[in-house]
């Protein structure tokens, strides 16, 4: 089981919730307008790998945005947005492998396979450090197995969403580190700096891949 000390979402987000109202609703405005900005890309897919690749990016905004709208007691709504991240994962590739024809190498195959095991594991017993360095991995490693085969406009875009996952990273560690800190010092709804990076993040994957 997840460690009842550890950042769990959407409780540990550092946005104070409202007990009476909308749990987080700076953070729920941001990630609905990412859902929004998502379905015009959704709807402007002509081929079925991008339709699904785009299709699962949007449920996970949904989810994620709703998680921000009501906090639902347990880890229910953090193992849903898990489980999502896989399946956008999975897209990534299918989106990969139809525009490039190139099936990975049995060494990549096996790399992932481990990635994946240790993720499940980090998930189930370690603290988020691990299991979002897993995610954030396999995500990754994706974009640089078919870098060289992506056209050249697809690849000046790969090195922004590398940065943004980066620095989307570097934000979400700062703030399960950092959050009363940052509260104390000034009352800010610190989470929707991830949030907008995020919905920075999904525009540029869904405006380079809702096509390719």
């Amino acid at each position: 089981m997840i460690h009842e000390k550890e950042y769990t979402f959407p409780f540990d987000t550092c946005e104070v919730p409202d007990e009476n109202g909308i749990a987080q609703p700076y953070s729920m405005i941001v990630t609905f307008v990412s859902c929004l900005i998502i379905l015009y890309f959704l709807l402007k897919t002509k081929k079925i790998y991008n339709f699904f690749l785009i299709f699962v990016i949007l449920c996970f905004q949904l989810v994620h945005s709703f998680s921000h709208f009501v906090h639902i007691e347990g880890t229910i709504q953090l193992k849903i947005i898990h489980t999502i991240v896989y399946f956008i994962e999975l897209a990534i590739f299918l989106v990969f492998y139809s525009y490039t024809k190139k099936f990975p190498s049995s060494l990549f195959v096996i790399y992932l396979l481990l990635l994946i095991c240790f993720d499940i594991y980090a998930f189930m017993n370690l603290s988020v450090f691990y299991y979002i360095f897993t995610q954030t991995a396999i995500f990754i490693s994706l974009f640089f197995y078919y870098y060289k085969l992506f056209p050249k406009n697809v690849q000046k875009s790969t090195n922004i969403i590398l940065f943004v996952t980066f620095f989307i990273l570097c934000l979400i560690l700062n703030e399960k580190i950092n959050c009363k800190k940052m509260l104390g010092f000034f009352p800010f709804p610190y989470h929707i700096l991830i949030e907008i990076s995020g919905t920075f993040l999904f525009y540029i994957i869904c405006s380079n891949l809702y096509k390719l």
